[in-house]
């Protein structure tokens, strides 16, 4: 489906290299409704630990702009997540996007069932513009299964 959001122009997917040029990462952002949320983003765990994660939030942070970077995350408070089996990951991964200037929104969502903490680098996201992505994306059928929480 996102190769063919991609050709529609509704997503891109980048290759993330290392100062050599080896593989390194993957980046997949939908573009819709004027914003572009990182639906994907992982760093290889040899290439970790270096700041190449870092360095790539911020590039993407230029390029697509700060007022328009949309990041999903599972939820980290309360006792499911808590007692989650990668609680620990959802932490960590929570610090990684607070320690390069990200912050939370003030809703929550349940994607496909999962319930997610949404953040951005600092613009005040209403639950509606975050909705738009996937309606404009999506098929009804699936984004009526992005509901607030």
């Amino acid at each position: 489906m996102m190769v063919e959001k991609q050709k529609e122009g509704l997503c891109e997917m980048l290759a993330i290299e290392d100062e050599t040029g080896n593989f390194c990462g993957l980046a997949i952002l939908i573009l819709a409704a004027g914003l572009a949320l990182l639906d994907y983003f992982a760093i290889e765990p040899r290439c970790q630990g270096g700041g190449l994660g870092s360095v790539t939030l911020q590039e993407l942070r230029q390029r697509y702009g700060s007022d328009k970077i949309v990041v999903e995350i599972e939820r980290t408070t309360g006792p499911e997540a808590e007692a989650a089996e990668n609680a620990r990951d959802r932490t960590r991964r929570k610090a990684f996007y607070l320690r390069n200037g990200m912050v939370p929104m003030e809703f929550l969502v349940n994607l496909f069932g999962v319930e997610m903490e949404v953040l951005t680098f600092g613009r005040k996201l209403a639950y509606e513009e975050y909705y738009a992505i996937y309606d404009r994306v999506l098929p009804k059928h699936m984004a009526d299964k992005v509901r607030l929480v």
